[in-house]
Parts: structure tokens; C-alpha cells; sequence
């Protein structure tokens, strides 16, 4: 199988993210000279749900680790008791809210060789323009804060995290129905990419104009329609 789209965003993510880690572990060693010690998994996630619903009022370059560990109920140290940095508790928050969303992406997806191929389909557009349309707002609120964008990104598109797992669901699905003689002969991971590429851009398209379609689901059905005609067996 060739290299998916995601081994070159996660590389380069990864690069990224390992870089400035790299220097927030360095700066660390040298003003606290410990690693995080926290043992509660309690107060763990108190710091998490405390940074998630600050993330849900403002924007993360308007956070401080003070803010957090107050809204946790906690004092201002104990954050770094539990994370090597804010960035890493920010992250995690982030992580979890990306998370919460893929498994709305993979709820009731339907299964080769069951019902229309077109209508599955249609059903497997509509869970990525929501994940896609969920998680850019995300994204482009980290832009200003390009260390912490790197470090979110780099763990998405991870090997073992969400972002691949959502695109190996729908190769997968494509994968069975060719093999079912449903669809015709071609490059799965060609017309994976094409698949999802164009609900990320309809997501992003959202995102960036600040207009989204109430009822998506006609487009959608335009923009699948025309890849199923160039698919089918």
C-alpha cells in the first residue's frame, strides 16, 4: 500500500512538535530541574476538565496556567506537578475534546455490502464534513500559537491516534465494496483522499467564511454521486 496523505502531514507535524518540545524540555530542566510528580488522577483531571471549558469561553493565547489552576479549585503550582508545561495540559484537553468528536465520526457508520453503496456513502461524507467541520475551529484558533498548533497536530495525525483511524474507515469500507464487486477497479487510497479532501475543504470553506449549510446533506450528495460514477464497477 502506498504512503497515505497522513504519513507526510504527521512526519512533518512530528517534526515540528519534537523540535519544540525539544526546547520546552530543555527550558524546564532549567528552572525546575524535575520531572512532573503528580500522582492523583483526580486533580489529573481536574486540571483537564478546567482547561477544556476555559478553551470552550476564550481563546488559548488568552490562558494562563494560573487561570486554569484556579478554575480547577487548585493552587497556581500544582499544574506542573501533573504537566511538564501548559502546552502539555492544553494538548491534553484538546485531545479529548478531538477524541469525544471522532467518536461521533464513527457512530452508525454503515458496513460494506449493506444497503446502497451511493446512500453509504452519502452517510460516510456527512461523519467527516462533522468531524471536519468540529475540529477546524480548533485548529485555526491555534494558529497564533504555532507551538501549540504543532503539538496538537503532530499527536491527530499520530499512527495510533484519530485522524488515521477516520481515513482507514473509509479506505476500508471502499476496500470491501471493490472487493464485493460493488465498485469498480481503482486506487483506493487515490479516491480515499479525493473523498475526504472534499469534505475537509467544505468544512474549512465553513470555518473560514463563518457560513455553513443548515442542511448539507444535498451537496454532499452532488459531490458523491459524481465520485461513485467514476468508481463504480
Amino acid at each position: 500500500m502506498s504512503p497515505s496523505p497522513f504519513d507526510h502531514l504527521a512526519s512533518a507535524h512530528r517534526r515540528i512538535a519534537d523540535a519544540h518540545k525539544q526546547a520546552l524540555d530543555a527550558h524546564k530542566a532549567r528552572v525546575r530541574g524535575t520531572a512532573p510528580s503528580g500522582s492523583s488522577p483526580e486533580i489529573r483531571e481536574k486540571l483537564i476538565d478546567a482547561a477544556e471549558r476555559l478553551l470552550a469561553e476564550r481563546q488559548v493565547s488568552g490562558i494562563t496556567s494560573r487561570d486554569i489552576a484556579r478554575a480547577a479549585g487548585l493552587s497556581d503550582g500544582v499544574l506542573y506537578n501533573y504537566f511538564a508545561t501548559k502546552n502539555d495540559l492544553v494538548v491534553a484537553a484538546l485531545l479529548r475534546r478531538f477524541d469525544a468528536q471522532l467518536t461521533g465520526y464513527e457512530r452508525d457508520l454503515p458496513e460494506p455490502g449493506s444497503g446502497d453503496v451511493e446512500e453509504n456513502l452519502v452517510a460516510y461524507a456527512l461523519a467527516w464534513l462533522g468531524l471536519a467541520t468540529a475540529t477546524m475551529p480548533t485548529v485555526v484558533g491555534l494558529m497564533s500559537e504555532p507551538d501549540l498548533m504543532h503539538l496538537f497536530l503532530g499527536e491527530i495525525h499520530d499512527e495510533e491516534r484519530g485522524i488515521r483511524r477516520a481515513f482507514g474507515r473509509i479506505v476500508g469500507y471502499l476496500t470491501e465494496e471493490q472487493g464485493l464487486g460493488r465498485l469498480g477497479d481503482f486506487d483506493v487510497e487515490a479516491a480515499a483522499t479525493a473523498f475526504v479532501g472534499s469534505m475537509v475543504a467544505l468544512g474549512l470553506q465553513g470555518v473560514m467564511t463563518g457560513q455553513t449549510d443548515a442542511e448539507p446533506g444535498e451537496r454532499v450528495r452532488k459531490i458523491v454521486r459524481t465520485l461513485v460514477d467514476g468508481l463504480r464497477a
